[in-house]
């Protein structure tokens, strides 16, 4: 990377887990920083790329940002395997309000989905100093050409540095703010929420919610059908498994658990479920960071409910699929039960008869099934 020999430490659950994508690549090589000056690189991942960089400018101090838990700990590592002292990793969804104008330079490696990449590109603004300088690479099939429009809308235009196997990698120079409508976009702007309310068998629920979050803007249709598969039991324990903005956790609570712990790899969708349970006064649930049930690995349940994150479209990590339920199992009390939500086509049959001697199909649908074991 950028003519350096790099080791990175990483793991299931990451979305470029065995490779360095060539946007990374891109920035590696292309991104500058300043002399004693201070950058941050949105979208870190395993850290290898930042780890070369920071390697080729030693004297500036690079702060690195991911709303991925698992590549946050992946890259802890990976800057101590290349012997990186001017870098750091936070454990946080944003470097604002702190970091307001402090940075020189601002890195970003174009995360999935819109409105998530919009809210960077609205942090960068903010982080920048006046002159600063912004550098954004992405794929073409990840959108990189609707961003460098909206970036153009918000700093000016921008010039293409390189090209390489469908990505670019764009600068920008920090001048007057343009006028820009998304920017003030709900989520978007930073210190705001996208609000939205659901209809749940807790009742009608009014939710805050982020982009980056999973269905960040409505009830997804399955999580609709575990929630309308399931008979809450006041007083039971309960784990919401991959929680996104806490809908399930929520509603349990409401129902009268006794204990309910929300756990994600996304610390956007961590935040949202904590700003959702003190909305609706939950004092008897907690959400947290994790990966898979590492935060949680102390913990027993009488119920583990999941709508999983390790499947899209066609593609499925049946191996982190497994270690989701082998986790989950260990955690359930004798009799407890695991109810999970999957697309028809998915074969979760097969990993949850390895581990529970009793399975069965609480509901289906044309698109989603909701399977339950019983240990």
């Amino acid at each position: 990377l950028g003519g350096q020999d790099i080791r990175y430490i990483t793991k299931s659950g990451l979305p470029a887990l065995e490779t360095v994508t060539a946007s990374a690549a891109l920035l590696a090589e292309h991104a500058s920083l300043p002399s004693q000056g201070k950058a941050l690189w949105l979208g870190c991942g395993h850290g290898a790329a930042a780890a070369a960089l920071a390697r080729r400018f030693p004297t500036a101090h690079l702060t690195m940002l991911d709303d991925n838990y698992i590549a946050i700990r992946m890259a802890m590592r990976t800057l101590v395997a290349n012997g990186v002292e001017n870098a750091c990793v936070l454990e946080q969804v944003s470097a604002l309000p702190q970091a307001q104008a402090a940075f020189d330079v601002v890195i970003i490696d174009l995360p999935k989905g819109r409105r998530m990449a919009q809210r960077w590109l609205a942090e960068a603004w903010h982080a920048l100093r006046p002159g600063g300088q912004l550098f954004l690479a992405g794929a073409n099939d990840l959108g990189i050409q609707s961003l460098v429009k909206d970036a153009s809308q918000l700093f000016g235009v921008g010039g293409v540095l390189d090209y390489r196997k469908g990505n670019r990698v764009v600068k920008w120079i920090k001048g007057q703010a343009l006028a820009c409508q998304w920017i003030h976009a709900p989520g978007v702007a930073p210190g705001t929420w996208h609000r939205l309310e659901v209809e749940t068998p807790a009742g009608s629920l009014a939710l805050l919610s982020l982009p980056g979050v999973f269905s960040y803007n409505k009830l997804d249709e399955g999580t609709a059908l575990l929630l309308d598969s399931i008979q809450f039991t006041p007083g039971e324990r309960l784990l919401d498994l991959g929680c996104g903005c806490g809908i399930i956790g929520v509603s349990a609570a409401r129902m009268g658990a006794a204990h309910v712990d929300l756990v994600d790899s996304s610390l956007l969708a961590v935040a949202c479920a904590q700003a959702n349970l003190a909305s609706h006064h939950l004092a008897q649930a907690r959400a947290l960071a994790s990966d898979g049930l590492s935060a949680v690995q102390d913990q027993r349940y009488d119920r583990i409910l999941s709508n999983p994150p390790f499947h899209a479209g066609k593609g499925v990590d049946y191996q982190m699929a497994q270690a989701f339920i082998q986790q989950s199992w260990q955690a359930l009390e004798p009799g407890g039960t695991l109810a999970l939500v999957a697309n028809r086509f998915i074969r979760y049959e097969n990993i949850l008869e390895k581990f529970f001697s009793h399975i069965s199909v609480l509901a289906e649908t044309g698109k989603f099934k909701v399977l339950a074991g019983r240990k």
